[in-house]
């Protein structure tokens, strides 16, 4: 007799997939000829809450893959901005922007970010990275913070005075703490989360303009 009943793990994975390919912004992403949905919460943010990204500015975008952040930047930055993604994935070519394979908080990393950079300071560093999940929320919850540490440590390096950082973060455990940290730094932080952030996830985007410091 065949099996008429499925595991919770495969009724909650055939649930997803079907949201997902019904979901507005994926098939709107699809239309257009986007890597990922994820392009939407970007330019939500660039054209509704003051992340003015300017012709010739230079943006790093962290744990960029599939890169479809990086690809929309390209219209902002135009001919004479820069456009660095940086991954531990490998990503296929996009026009415009200068990709990385190598993890962005590692000497190699680093080294080869610098060598793109070629002298010129950043003026906005984004990053929509996510730990991969592991199922337990304190443990999820301290990893994205550890993400967001790693990327505020990053911005602090390499962010001409007066720049932007844009980062996924999840509210938990540990958030008011690195929020603190961040408004150190930055002298304006906002919290955004866009519509094409599903209602479902916990996460949202924490925005921080005006670096106070300078480049390192």
């Amino acid at each position: 007799m065949a099996n008429q009943s499925k595991s919770k793990k495969d009724r909650k994975t055939s649930a997803w997939y079907y949201k997902h390919v019904n979901d507005a912004h994926v098939k709107q992403a699809k239309r257009e000829g986007k890597r990922s949905r994820a392009v939407f919460k970007l330019t939500e943010v660039l054209d509704k809450h003051g992340l003015n990204i300017k012709k010739g500015s230079v943006v790093v975008d962290l744990g960029c893959a599939p890169g479809s952040w990086s690809e929309e930047l390209v219209r902002y930055v135009g001919k004479d901005g820069l456009i660095i993604g940086i991954d531990l994935l490998p990503l296929n070519p996009i026009e415009g922007v200068t990709l990385i394979q190598a993890d962005f908080d590692t000497t190699e990393g680093q080294e080869a970010l610098q060598k793109a950079l070629a002298g010129r300071s950043v003026d906005v560093v984004v990053s929509d990275m996510a730990p991969e999940m592991s199922g337990n929320k304190l443990v999820d919850q301290m990893r994205m913070i550890g993400l967001n540490e790693m990327t505020l440590h990053f911005a602090s390096l390499h962010l001409r005075q007066g720049g932007h950082v844009l980062m996924k973060t999840f509210m938990g455990t540990g958030y008011e703490v690195f929020r603190q940290q961040l408004g150190q730094q930055f002298q304006k932080i906002k919290n955004i989360k866009p519509a094409a952030s599903r209602k479902t996830s916990a996460e949202f985007f924490l925005l921080g303009q005006g670096f106070r410091g300078e480049s390192k």
